[in-house]
């Protein structure tokens, strides 16, 4: 498979010369094609969708073409050849010269494709689904890989269209070249002509064949039909969001055969890059095979990452199972530590606003706001020591703040956390006073059964999993996604992204679950019942 790829690649880029701006339109047609599909381009005049019909032809070996612009006035003779006069009138067949007309093509370009009569429409369905063509008494198997329509709008309604608009599994909004180095050189190139691709790269029928069979064997995991469960749900969710609002906008519809046509594709797109199974990366693709109109082209691609991004995190990593985890370990020991220290009673309230700190061998009292003690954190803050003029040999410790510096020395500063009924200052920790014969803070009890450090090891297990699927899963999907063949600049780029988060995201779990367990060992400690020796207030 990987010797497929790197011809395909150099295909492509055979393809590609001298396209300026319509690379990944190009390498959709021929995705299109070799997984026997339709390709539809919406776009204005003038942006090249003909040429990328002419340059899809030189990926097969003895390849030809057939262009036409289709009108209200087309007639099937147009399409599929005259009437043979001649058999007609000797052996009074009603058969149809095809050679050189669209029965007789490797790759067709149909424009204005909407404007075909229901008879031409009729023939291009049965040319579509099975491959074949009546002609007179015979059916003829056509050798069509490729089947381009173009216009520059979409089928309109009511009109018996949508049988033939849901043949065209890829559709493309196609607009003029952005980038400005493409567009000066395609203005200034003086060659038109088509490039030569080289006998041993285009694509012989035997290849052709062989490669729909190779493809039809490649592996579908569970992660890729777990994105399209997630993408058809969130279709049913705006459908009926649209419903209940009673709104104008149309809803999204794909069907059965459209479903399993995509898979198709995306077997064939894995196939094409070297892969046995289907990839994420791959999944990128549906984008370009769920839309029905132009405003819905950036919904479906949103509902396409996003399943993606989900069907990673829940599936491949269980992400969402060690998220829940986590924030139920955090809230555990959140609620714990509150039953415990919130609005403590056992704390001997002093003059109704401040907690005494004890045992710091100060001539008087030392105070601090109990409302500035349930702010503290084991995050260091900042506070001052304030002599209250107001009470005898008394002394407050008071939030600072560097807008003070003028006016507080800097021995008088002092670094405050929260322990346990206690307050470390500058890292010596004093218990607070108590109310006489109060009861003990209670230990932490987990709200399961199960011990609460059990609860810690089985979460970091969890983690140890999901960081080694991440390195080894992201590792490989990136270097995928970093040489599809399919994929544009964009859509790499929100791959790569979502790779990315989700090993920040596991980082961040880690980081989450170190805090937790190093709180729970803080919170569980005891505190020593003596002040200690030889500090800033002996």
């Amino acid at each position: 498979m990987e010797k497929v790829s790197e011809r395909v690649a150099q295909l492509l880029q055979c393809m590609n010369e001298r396209i300026y701006g319509k690379e990944q339109v190009v390498a959709l047609a021929l995705l299109s094609a070799v997984a026997g599909e339709s390709v539809f381009l919406l776009g204005p005049p003038g942006v090249a969708k003909s040429m990328v019909a002419r340059r899809l032809k030189l990926a097969f070996a003895e390849g030809t073409s057939f262009e036409y612009l289709m009108s209200r006035f087309s007639t099937p003779d147009e399409l599929f050849g005259p009437v043979s006069i001649s058999k007609l009138k000797e052996r009074d067949v009603y058969e149809r010269i095809t050679e050189g007309y669209l029965p007789d093509a490797t790759v067709a370009f149909l424009d204005e494709i909407w404007k075909a009569g229901p008879a031409i429409q009729n023939a291009l369905l049965t040319i579509l689904n099975e491959k074949t063509f009546r002609n007179g008494r015979d059916v003829l198997q056509v050798p069509l890989k490729g089947l381009i329509a173009a216009s520059n709008e979409l089928p309109s309604q009511g009109q018996g269209l949508d049988a033939l608009w849901d043949r065209f599994l890829i559709r493309l909004w196609v607009e003029g070249i952005e980038d400005a180095g493409d567009f000066d050189r395609m203005i200034s190139s003086t060659d038109d002509s088509d490039p030569t691709v080289p006998c041993g790269l285009a694509i012989s029928s035997e290849e052709y064949s062989r490669w729909r069979k190779e493809a039809a064997r490649v592996r579908i995991d569970y992660v890729v039909l777990d994105v399209i469960h997630s993408i058809r749900e969130q279709i049913e969710d705006y459908n009926h969001k649209l419903q209940n609002d009673d709104s104008a906008d149309e809803p999204l519809y794909v069907s059965d055969r459209r479903w399993k046509k995509a898979v198709n594709m995306l077997r064939t797109s894995a196939f094409l890059n070297g892969s046995e199974a289907v990839r994420l990366s791959d999944c990128m693709l549906l984008t370009h095979c769920l839309w029905s109109s132009v405003a819905q082209i950036d919904l479906v691609r949103d509902m396409v990452e996003k399943a993606i991004q989900k069907s990673a995190g829940g599936y491949l990593l269980n992400t969402d199972n060690i998220a829940s985890e986590i924030r139920s370990l955090k809230e555990e020991l959140g609620s714990d530590a509150s039953l415990r220290e919130s609005e403590d009673p056992g704390l001997q309230l002093i003059d109704s606003y401040y907690y005494q700190v004890d045992k710091t061998r100060m001539p008087g009292r030392l105070l601090l706001f109990a409302s500035d003690y349930y702010a503290l954190t084991e995050a260091s803050k900042m506070f001052y020591l304030h002599k209250d003029k107001y009470k005898t040999q008394c002394f407050i410790l008071k939030k600072y703040d560097v807008s003070m510096r003028t006016k507080v020395a800097q021995n008088k500063l002092y670094s405050l956390r929260k322990g346990s009924r206690s307050v470390f200052i500058n890292d010596y920790e004093y218990p607070l006073v108590c109310v006489p014969g109060c009861l003990p803070l209670p230990a932490i009890v987990p709200s399961r059964a199960d011990d609460i450090g059990e609860r810690f090891r089985q979460v970091g297990a969890m983690l140890d999993r999901a960081e080694s699927g991440c390195d080894g899963w992201a590792g490989g999907e990136e270097d995928y996604c970093s040489r599809h063949l399919f994929l544009d600049a964009r859509q790499r780029k929100a791959m790569l992204g979502m790779l990315s988060s989700h090993q920040s995201g596991i980082a961040r779990w880690r980081n989450e679950l170190n805090e937790l367990k190093h709180a729970y060992r803080k919170e569980n400690e005891e505190y020593p019942t003596e002040g200690p020796e030889g500090n800033l207030f002996g």
